[in-house]
């Protein structure tokens, strides 16, 4: 295998690693986080701090993880490719014209479009058995493999791409200020500490991590609620006719922060410590554990 092939591949290996650790870790917040932003922005819906004790009274503490192996074979593939197609996409963009700054924006927008492309009905197979395990869908999906049958069976195609555009929307930005903003923190703390990229200590890593993953998660987050409503919405017809639709119309009825920034606190909650874990854990593999 030559350097790039094994380059590549550690990348997947380690993206893929770092995903499946973080994702379980948010597993719980994860859970409540979906089931209050498919409510409606009402009084009468239930808060999300009230959530958590109730589902650990009436099923158990460990039932906060229910259905993290649907969330786990969707992430897995997900941040193998968006980490790879970084990688790669980090190499062909460097240019002379282009700061590392800029190269590292282009570069995570392109990756986090490329990594939804390629797992996006794994996303939405995802959120439907979320529902079908809280009993607010009437779905009986066995599997993973069974939902995603059932689904192009029943509703065609375009059900398991429905609200991908959104998606893609919301993503790009997403990815790209994450990326780079990841990058300019850590070379900023290389700076200031006088060490090299192997030697920036794995609290620095994590502090840049949480510090980007929040940033980009404040202009995008009313893109993720818009997915939400769509992939959760079943039949042939979509919910909104457009994502434009869907953002006046939730606009119209539910207001921003009780409809478009539904959950936002909440998911501040869950992407620190999610993106501080897989992009500071991608790091430490690729630099420590395959280079030892």
């Amino acid at each position: 295998m030559g350097k790039k092939g094994k380059s590549l591949s550690e990348s997947l290996v380690a993206g893929g690693i770092s995903g499946m650790i973080a994702r379980t870790c948010i597993a719980p917040i994860e859970r409540i986080k979906i089931l209050y932003q498919i409510q409606k922005g009402s009084p009468q819906g239930v808060s999300y701090f009230a959530l958590a004790p109730r589902i650990v009274r009436e099923e158990g503490f460990f039932s906060m993880w229910k259905g993290n192996s649907a969330a786990v074979i969707r992430v897995i593939p997900y941040n193998a490719i968006q980490f790879a197609s970084y990688e790669i996409y980090k190499d062909n963009f460097k240019s002379p014209n282009l700061s590392t700054a800029a190269v590292s924006l282009l570069s995570g927008s392109c990756a986090g479009v490329t990594a939804v492309g390629c797992t996006y009905p794994l996303d939405t197979v995802r959120a439907r058995m979320a529902l079908q395990l809280e009993g607010t869908s009437a779905t009986a999906y066995k599997g993973v493999g069974d939902a995603l049958v059932t689904i192009l069976r029943e509703e065609g195609v375009h059900a398991l791409y429905r609200g991908m555009s959104a998606t893609m929307m919301g993503v790009a930005p997403y990815a790209g200020l994450k990326f780079g903003t990841y990058e300019i923190m850590k070379k900023a703390m290389r700076d200031v500490m006088g060490v090299e990229e192997q030697d920036l200590p794995a609290y620095l890593r994590i502090a840049a991590g949480s510090s980007a993953g929040l940033f980009a998660l404040t202009f995008i987050y009313p893109f993720d609620v818009i997915r939400r409503r769509y992939q959760t919405h079943r039949g042939n017809q979509p919910k909104y006719p457009s994502v434009w639709a869907a953002f006046s119309t939730i606009l119209r009825e539910e207001g921003v922060t009780r409809g478009l920034y539904r959950g936002l606190s909440l998911n501040y909650i869950k992407t620190l410590p999610n993106v501080a874990i897989y992009m500071s854990l991608y790091d430490v593999i690729k630099l420590h554990v395959f280079k030892s």
